[in-house]
């Protein structure tokens, strides 16, 4: 069973990791390609945050995780970790930096390509696990789901891109505060 710290710090980081999500890809709807300064800061921190997230989701369903929630943890934070570092970079880019060189290395291009599809991935199965696990409510599973595969479908929706963002944004960032509400002490 979880702890108590570790419950409560799961509940405050899920419900603050959602707000930020929503926030953050609201102020990058009008930027230009790597967002808004403070919408890519907001979006930083949003990730920093889910690290936490997902190990307190994973501890909090204990044995009902199985092998789909212990991959949704590691690929999870693997993927996190590897977006939040493209994230600050891109924080870089949004204060006017030229920093595209760094994502285009022989060593970094892979990651850059790579560590996105975990976090998908890792997102995709941690929804799954939620859902499976009946610790919480089922819902937040699939707004999980839904905002991951929303999000992960902007990438193809050309000039609307932001929009979708942002509609994967709420639905992704009301699971993590549905999540954090939901989260027993």
């Amino acid at each position: 069973m979880m702890t108590q710290a570790i419950a409560r710090l799961g509940k405050f980081t899920s419900v603050l990791a959602g707000i930020l999500l929503i926030i953050a890809h609201s102020l990058n709807l009008g930027a230009r390609d790597f967002g808004s300064v403070p919408g890519s800061l907001l979006v930083f921190f949003a990730h920093l945050l889910l690290v936490f997230v997902f190990f307190s989701l994973y501890s909090y369903q204990g044995e009902t995780n199985g092998v789909v929630g212990f991959l949704a943890m590691l690929l999870g934070n693997i993927g996190n970790v590897i977006v939040t570092a493209i994230v600050y970079v891109e924080l870089a880019e949004a204060s006017t930096e030229k920093t595209i060189p760094v994502f285009t290395t022989p060593v970094n291009e892979p990651i850059h390509m790579f560590g996105p599809l975990l976090f998908v991935i890792g997102m995709i199965f941690i929804g799954i696990s939620i859902i499976r696990g009946k610790r919480l409510p089922a819902s937040i599973g699939y707004l999980l789901l839904i905002g991951t595969l929303v999000f992960a479908a902007a990438g193809m929706a050309g000039d609307h891109q932001r929009i979708i963002e942002v509609l994967g944004a709420l639905f992704t960032g009301a699971g993590f505060i549905f999540a954090g509400i939901k989260l027993k002490l």
